[in-house]
């Protein structure tokens, strides 16, 4: 019976050794395509770092009368809640720039 399973075990790894051999240069001209394609999109365009933005806190004001205004490296759409007035309010930043040069940071809770 070993002898058996032996015979089994040699013909099967060289059947398994005969199919490989064909299908051998396939695989490897696959596998470098497939390597090719996510070197170059690995070496694509960096990300742009974050930039510090400057928001201007709508319906705020200082104790001088100027508006609250807000530095973050957040992308636009982020709600944050800064302190304002003694308490944390809801805010949504967005892509709207004001004449100043900062852009809006629009209030989402109501006072």
């Amino acid at each position: 019976m070993p002898a058996l399973v032996s015979l089994a075990l040699d013909k099967g790894l060289d059947l398994l050794g005969t199919t490989l051999g064909q299908w051998l240069p396939v695989l490897f001209l696959a596998a470098g395509i497939a390597g090719t394609w996510v070197h170059r999109r690995m070496r694509a365009t960096p990300p742009e770092p974050p930039r510090v933005r400057h928001f201007t806190l709508l319906r705020t004001e200082n104790a001088d009368g100027t508006p609250v205004r807000y530095e973050t490296t957040r992308p636009t759409g982020t709600k944050i809640t800064p302190w304002v007035d003694g308490r944390q309010r809801l805010y949504e930043l967005t892509e709207v720039q004001l004449e100043d040069g900062t852009y809006a940071a629009e209030p989402l809770d109501r006072r």
